[in-house]
């Protein structure tokens, strides 16, 4: 049983073709507003599918170049890599204002109690009590 196309209208104002074979689809346009949109998508599809080649892009050729990307894809990696640094950026920016405020309450003086008065202080203590008992 030989291929054929189907122009379908899955909602009114919408059609589509399909080309199917022994019942399985082998291929969906796009929908168009026109029907005759349609049929030249067709058109165009049997002219190119009469001459084009088959590409078997699994295998490996002897000396690979390296794989040049879409601008579109480069765009879409160039802009995730940004917003990661960007992020990476505000971590780190965060990071460094919870230390610093951390370094500034360590940094205040300390009240002085018993243990953290001079020596001078101490040594003048024993003298003020003995005066004041005498």
């Amino acid at each position: 049983m030989a291929a054929k196309f189907e122009i379908r209208s899955t909602k009114p104002g919408e059609f589509n073709w399909v080309l199917t074979s022994q019942g399985r689809i082998l291929a969906m346009g796009e929908s168009y507003t026109r029907k005759a949109s349609a049929e030249k998508a067709i058109d165009s599809l049997r002219k190119a599918a009469g001459t084009a080649v088959v590409a078997d892009l699994t295998l490996a050729p002897a000396k690979a170049a390296p794989a040049k990307t879409a601008p579109a894809k480069a765009a879409r990696a160039t802009g995730r890599a940004v917003g990661k640094a960007v992020v990476k950026v505000e971590k780190a920016a965060s990071k460094a204002a919870q230390a610093a405020t951390k370094v500034t309450k360590a940094a205040k003086p300390a009240k002085a109690t018993k243990a953290t008065k001079s020596p001078a202080k101490k040594a003048a203590a024993p003298r003020k009590r003995a005066a004041k008992a005498g």
